[in-house]
């Protein structure tokens, strides 16, 4: 009888894995369960979940910042991926008994380790986790030329850039070069211009800022940057990548890497 009991826990045990009913609420969540090979336990994506191409089609739950509480609650999923922001939804989720994983915000590239082991972990996949870190691990170039060519990194119009708390910093550090505003402890902030002109940066990356509008700023005709033409601006898909902290991150590690070996 103790037999029959042991096989039958492992059945229902066994069940609820292949039953599992997985929503995520951040694009980076996404591509790793998919990485992870669980993206057919996705039930619900953000809005902005669009890679890979599955992902388009699974159903839609808002975004990070407006989730669908109606919808997920629908959804009916066993556990919801989202990051620590989220307080007043994660607070009403919870009072619907739904299970939830707060992720941190990932400051550096370890962090998205971090992120990628513990979704592993929840997920059943958590051997498939460490390959993924080993592989991500191995695809950043070794022996990277460290001329620390300073950096100005513009996330959107308006100034807007990153402190040394977000992973874009992270990526651009592994990349050979320097984020100018390292010294800032902060993932964004807005940036005040006249302190972009004193910083004088080697390279300028741009992700939404066409490179015509930023030069009809006061002063950019003598940035280094400017003088040397090293103003990158990042296509649609570059854009999304640089953006998430998801293993595709390191395409861009490897692009910037070849940027700044130009130099």
């Amino acid at each position: 009888m103790r037999f029959f009991y042991f096989l039958l826990s492992g059945f229902i045990f066994s069940t609820q894995l292949s039953a599992q009913r997985i929503i995520s609420l951040l694009p980076s969540y996404t591509e790793i369960i998919y990485e992870l090979g669980a993206g057919d336990k996705l039930v619900g994506v953000t809005n902005f979940c669009n890679y890979p191409d599955d992902a388009k089609g699974k159903e839609k739950v808002g975004d990070y910042l407006n989730p669908d509480l109606e919808k997920i609650y629908l959804l009916k999923p066993d556990i919801i991926f989202v990051g620590e922001w989220k307080n007043d939804f994660i607070k009403k989720m919870r009072k619907l008994n739904s299970r939830i994983v707060v992720l941190k915000q990932e400051k550096d590239i370890n962090d998205i380790y971090l992120t990628i082991k513990t979704i592993g972990k929840y997920i059943k996949r958590e051997e498939q986790s460490k390959e993924l870190i080993s592989k991500i691990k191995k695809s950043i170039p070794a022996n990277i030329n460290k001329k620390y060519l300073k950096v100005y990194i513009e996330i959107d119009q308006g100034g807007w850039s990153a402190g040394s708390e977000s992973f874009i910093s992270d990526v651009v550090s592994k990349a050979g070069g320097i984020n100018i505003f390292s010294d800032i402890k902060t993932p964004y902030f807005k940036a005040e211009w006249e302190e972009v002109l004193k910083r004088n940066p080697d390279y300028i990356l741009l992700l939404n800022t066409k490179i015509d509008e930023f030069k009809k700023r006061p002063m950019t005709a003598e940035m280094k940057a400017v003088k040397n033409s090293n103003i990158y601006l990042f296509n649609e898909q570059e854009r999304d990548i640089i953006s998430r902290p998801s293993p595709r991150v390191v395409g861009i590690i490897k692009k910037l890497s070849e940027l700044f070996s130009n130099d």
